[in-house]
């Protein structure tokens, strides 16, 4: 790639010159002189590429402003990030001293501003310091054992832009509030382009870049505001973020934007991979809909509904920008799934906020209560109406494809959830277990009613559900806690709640009994109503059984892990609701109070750090 090059300039020699001591040893001032003289100033835009692994290494770089990437093709064809290379580190040593090839590919994550040193400086001070050659070899070996199997993360400060789309919206006060919500986790300095002519002078451009690093230096995040039209300012801070929040009126036209158009069309960008979010604001009392059209019309990573004046959504924004967000992820286990409805209740009690939620079979139909924001009473009200009321397997029909027809479930489902998925407050996914493809199927856009209904298709109990010709069951045969599938998709904590417990571990029989007497000893009064292994109860147990390795390896991944003690109720237990709820509710809380005074920062009970309160533009 032509970069270009200029002499190194004053401001940054003493930067250069330390990480060149660090690199070689302590060096004199005449040869530190000579290879500061030989170095040139080089700059990449976001996304550039500074060289790619295999190619010849003629040059060695330090970086003054900015952050690389360094990423690495392993023997199998995968690639591997193994650093995130920031101002006053040292890149390319190891094809310089070798004479092979570039061992990794670098690019630039930010507008990166580099100073190269070519071989023959190099050459030139070993020949009269043969030492430095020793020293930097000390410095490669301990780099590569370091990064032996290393995967890297994102370090140093996140800097997050926002970038209204919309002149409806009161920027400053919603940017004053998300900058008070990132305060539960670290220091945050704001900065529109006004407040950075103030701090750094001149005009936005190159010489911002020195400045805009040592803020990230200095604070945990660094939060830019672009201007409403494309300018100098707005293409520095696209080059430099990290997260880019569009924030936009629910309300205006979900056609993409002429600053979203300029602002993501630039040549220099087309390959930065900042994280997209996409705030839809919307008036108190509306519900989101029709939030497809929105995510039709851009590329986004991840979408947000907040309400206008509700402090809990934009902290819930803040969570996810800075990586503390918290997922919920709800396992399947039949009735035994309304332990659920008590942990939801323990959690809400605890302040505990929920910013994501996930299951499989009941836990994700159990979850969706979350998702579009009813409280703890309505939820229980609405599944002691859907599973007390309106039958919902009741249809049963000849046992040729299923013990029941599904079409009772489907109209309760179509009833209670009406809405698609990407209109739900909450981020949300249930998974299905893909008979034709032979592997987890996650839902997460579309329709509601259908994810459920292909999550809770138990085998043999209800018909296969069908998406794009594919045959889809119950979630739990494949994966019944589906932790992994939350952890790629968020960054923070996750809180799963297991239902599993050994069904038969107490056997009530010496034997199978034989149709003609179970339905005895349960229709005959007087006869003692044993549980007995049939059919609906072998297949509940089997469906979840098949995952049971998987979820205890998923559980690992978890930061709470919670599996009240259910042996007392059955899978079909659907009158014993509110037991089961409370059970859950019991196991829960004093687990999550203990959680709770390791994890602080996510107490969100009314009186710590509250107060805000913000809204629209008049």
């Amino acid at each position: 790639m032509n970069i270009g090059s200029a002499p190194l300039s004053a401001g940054y020699q003493a930067l250069v010159a330390a990480a060149l001591d660090q690199l070689c040893g302590a060096l004199d001032e005449a040869s530190l002189a000579a290879l500061l003289a030989d170095a040139r100033q080089v700059r990449i835009p976001v996304g550039g590429t500074l060289y790619r692994q295999g190619e010849p290494g003629d040059c060695l770089h330090v970086v003054l402003t900015g952050r690389l990437q360094v990423k690495v093709r392993e023997a199998d064809g995968s690639e591997r990030i193994i650093a995130y290379p920031q101002p006053g580190e040292v890149v390319g040593e190891i094809a310089l001293l070798s004479g092979a090839g570039r061992a990794a590919t670098i690019s630039a994550v930010r507008d990166t501003t580099l100073a190269t040193i070519p071989r023959a400086a190099i050459d030139r001070l070993i020949a009269r310091h043969p030492q430095v050659f020793s020293n930097i070899a000390r410095m490669i070996i301990a780099r590569l054992t370091g990064q032996r199997g290393h995967i890297a993360t994102r370090s140093g400060a996140r800097t997050l832009l926002i970038v209204p789309l919309h002149r409806s919206l009161c920027l400053d006060e919603w940017c004053n509030a998300l900058r008070h919500e990132l305060l539960r986790f670290g220091t945050v300095l704001q900065l529109d382009a006004t407040l950075a002519k103030a701090r750094f002078g001149g005009t936005p451009g190159p010489d911002y870049g020195q400045p805009l690093d040592r803020c990230e230096q200095d604070h945990d995040f660094l939060l830019l505001v672009a201007n409403p039209v494309p300018d100098d300012w707005n293409r520095i801070c696209r080059g430099y973020a990290d997260e880019i929040v569009l924030l936009a009126d629910a309300a205006q036209d979900p056609a993409l934007t002429e600053l979203e158009r300029w602002l993501f069309d630039m040549p220099e960008t087309k390959s930065h991979h900042a994280h997209i979010h996409l705030a839809l604001i919307h008036a108190a009392e509306a519900k989101p809909r029709r939030t497809r059209d929105w995510l039709a019309a851009r590329r986004v990573d991840r979408h947000h509904h907040l309400r206008m004046g509700s402090r809990e959504d934009l902290a819930r924004l803040a969570r996810f920008l800075s990586g503390n967000a918290v997922g919920l992820v709800l396992a399947g286990g039949g009735a035994r799934g309304f332990a659920h409805l008590g942990a939801i209740r323990a959690l809400g009690e605890a302040g505990v906020p929920i910013d994501m939620v996930g299951g499989a079979s009941f836990g994700a139909l159990a979850a969706t209560g979350l998702a579009r924001g009813l409280n703890d009473a309505e939820s229980f009200a609405e599944h002691r109406l859907a599973f007390t009321c309106e039958d919902p397997l009741g249809d049963y029909t000849l046992p040729v494809m299923s013990l029941v027809r599904g079409e009772h479930l489907n109209r309760v489902l179509r009833s209670h959830l009406p809405m698609d998925i990407e209109d739900l407050w909450l981020p949300f996914f249930a998974v299905s277990s893909d008979l034709s493809a032979n592997r987890v199927r996650v839902h997460e856009r579309g329709p509601l009613w259908q994810a459920i209904r292909a999550s809770v298709s138990l085998p043999a109990i209800l018909p296969p559900a069908i998406e794009a010709g594919h045959l889809l069951v119950d979630g739990g045969v494949l994966n019944n806690l589906p932790i992994d599938v939350m952890r790629s998709r968020m960054q923070g904590k996750i809180i799963a709640v297991d239902l599993a417990v050994d069904v038969f571990a107490e056997a009530a029989y010496q034997r199978i009994p034989g149709t003609l007497e179970y339905l005895t000893d349960q229709l005959l009064p007087g006869r003692p109503r044993r549980a007995a292994p049939t059919l609906t109860r072998v297949i509940l147990q089997v469906t979840t059984l098949a995952s049971r390795k998987e979820v205890q390896h998923a559980r690992k991944l978890a930061d709470l892990y919670l599996n009240p003690p259910l042996m007392d109720f059955d899978f079909l237990d659907w009158r014993r609701m509110r037991e089961i709820a409370e059970a859950g509710y019991r196991h829960a809380l004093p687990r999550i109070e203990e959680w709770l005074s390791r994890h602080p920062q996510y107490d969100y009970r009314p009186g710590f750090m509250n107060g805000w309160r913000f809204g629209a533009a008049a």
